[in-house]
């Protein structure tokens, strides 16, 4: 079976003439920034709690691990979107591993996009859940309750910013970026005005290793986002050299954070407390500053809009590269005069729209994960194939340490992203397992159509 045809060149992976459809602003800094506000969200708000009553005292260790895991997926994405800088991201990046499985590359490009439009459904309902609690509002119910139509209005919000260009988008997310790290960095300082920051980083830990590398399963889908970078490829001003850095700089800078995070945390709120409070950031600060809670809940506003608008641009981005590459229907590479794939960001709001009327379902945030990480394991596995089947390709970034032209960390990567499958709870591996079917299915019918398309194109012109 061939596989679709892409416009790139195969050996450096450059854009044709035609893929110059994008608008190239994008520098390594704001790259990172994207990169780094993706991460952050609103995530850690929420798992922390839980992690710390995994790993006890030992949770900064729990985000050490966490991180360094990122890293090794992370050096797989930056050597691939070095090689090749497409906007379609692992679309390509598996159509150039594997070109006699077109259906493999176009059925992880959509669990991708699915978990894109299903985390902007899901910080939605949280934006507007952090709005009723600060406003005090009764919620109501039905499909056109206040709660509904507030998460309706942040996708409609994020999709005239994210219209505007990319340079627009990216001004907002550097400034809600610098907002949400500043909740972070608010955490921090209390913490170490408490006079206990770090006297836990040196104690023996009581829940044993097992305790620790549960906690770090759990962290670990706080650093979910830097992948999201590849997909701005086509809008940055030198993709080889700035992706690289700016997927590697996202994950360090956010490690960094989350391990002082860590630390504030268990000096101001025991593990315990912290494992039982629902909101266990702001029960941890309110302690040490009777407005430290109500700032929280106002960063996380901020936290949850930015991966709200995130997530529309790097969905868009991606459709648009998979349609580019022929294995969408063009329409969706349409772009507008403001460099915009518009039809492609307008289905991701009608689609992230819809998965708001289920609520805050927690199979729709499993089934998020589970697609991330399904397309963390393809990325790694393509790097080894890739590797071995082309080692003479330009390669911009190189992941460092090979055994016989085998990238360990993409080896260790691919095996640790097995592992957190494991992790996530049955009910959303069953899900997940269901939509994996049905979208490789249609990729699949989808992809067989394209052939009999280009082989009847083909015989008509002889």
């Amino acid at each position: 079976m061939s596989s679709p045809t892409l416009p790139v060149d195969a050996a450096h992976g450059a854009p044709s003439a035609e893929g110059e459809k994008l608008k190239r602003a994008l520098g390594t800094p704001t790259l990172t920034f994207f990169g780094v506000g993706m991460i952050l969200g609103a995530g850690v708000y929420a798992v922390i709690g839980t992690a710390a009553g995994e790993a006890g005292g030992a949770l900064w260790v729990s985000f050490a691990i966490a991180s360094v895991v990122a890293l090794l997926t992370g050096l797989s994405y930056a050597e691939l979107a070095a090689m090749h800088p497409r906007a379609g991201a692992e679309f390509v990046f598996l159509s150039e591993a594997a070109p006699r499985w077109p259906a493999a590359a176009l059925t992880t490009a959509l669990l991708v996009a699915l978990s894109g439009l299903a985390t902007c459904a899901t910080v939605s309902i949280a934006f507007a859940d952090y709005l009723g609690g600060l406003l005090g509002w009764d919620e109501g119910s039905g499909p056109f309750s206040a709660h509904q139509l507030v998460a309706l209005a942040l996708i409609a919000t994020s999709f005239v910013i994210a219209f505007a260009g990319i340079l627009q988008s990216s001004w907002v997310n550097v400034l809600f970026t610098l907002i949400e790290a500043g909740g972070l960095v608010l955490v921090i300082g209390l913490g170490v005005g408490s006079g206990h920051f770090g006297e836990r980083a040196l104690e023996v830990p009581d829940v044993g290793a097992l305790g620790v590398l549960a906690g770090a399963s759990l962290v670990f889908f706080s650093f979910l986002g830097f992948e999201n970078i590849a997909t701005l490829a086509e809008e940055s001003k030198e993709p080889e050299r700035m992706i690289p850095r700016a997927i590697l700089a996202s994950i360090v800078i956010a490690g960094v954070l989350y391990v002082l995070v860590a630390l504030a945390a268990v000096a101001l709120l025991p593990p315990a407390q912290l494992a039982a409070s629902a909101t266990p950031l702001t029960s941890a600060v309110e302690g040490a500053s009777s407005h430290a809670g109500t700032a929280l809940s106002v960063i996380a506003l901020f936290a949850t809009a930015n991966t709200c608008l995130g997530s529309l641009v790097v969905t868009s981005r991606l459709l648009y590269g998979v349609a580019d590459g022929g294995a969408l229907p063009s329409l969706l590479a349409k772009t507008g005069r403001t460099k915009t794939p518009y039809v492609a960001l307008a289905v991701c709001v009608v689609i992230a729209a819809g998965l708001t009327f289920l609520g805050e379902v927690p199979v729709v945030a499993s089934l998020s994960s589970l697609a991330s990480l399904c397309a963390f394991f393809a990325v790694n596995v393509s790097l080894i194939v890739l590797r071995r089947r082309r080692p003479d390709a330009k390669r911009p970034f190189s992941v460092p340490f090979s055994v016989k032209n085998v990238p360990l960390p993409a080896v260790l990567g691919a095996l640790a992203t097995l592992g957190l499958l494991a992790s996530i709870d049955r009910r959303g591996q069953i899900v997940g397992a269901i939509a994996v079917v049905v979208i490789a299915g249609l990729a699949w019918i989808a992809t067989r159509t394209l052939r009999s398309s280009e082989r009847a194109t083909s015989e008509n012109a002889r």
